[in-house]
């Protein structure tokens, strides 16, 4: 158990809890899980924290669309 929270705090990002309601704790594991596995399906790989970065980055308008296909790729050739 110890190891999933380790993984959703420091891989996900999500260090603080937004809500202290049961139902809301609830949901914001669901979009951590969520997030994770979209982020697999997307990439092929686990999510790593540059991964996250880099979506955060491209969804605040830091980084191009070109940026993050080139971390995607980067990615798809390493598991090759």
């Amino acid at each position: 158990m110890e190891l999933f929270f380790r993984w959703f705090k420091c891989i996900l990002g999500c260090r603080h809890l937004l809500s202290t309601s049961q139902n809301g704790i609830t949901i914001q594991l669901y979009l951590g899980l969520i997030a994770s596995l979209l982020i697999s399906l997307w990439t092929g790989k686990k999510p790593t924290k540059r991964t996250l970065e880099m979506l955060q980055l491209y969804f605040t308008g830091l980084a191009s669309e070109a940026e993050l296909q080139e971390h995607i790729d980067q990615l798809h050739r390493k598991a090759s």
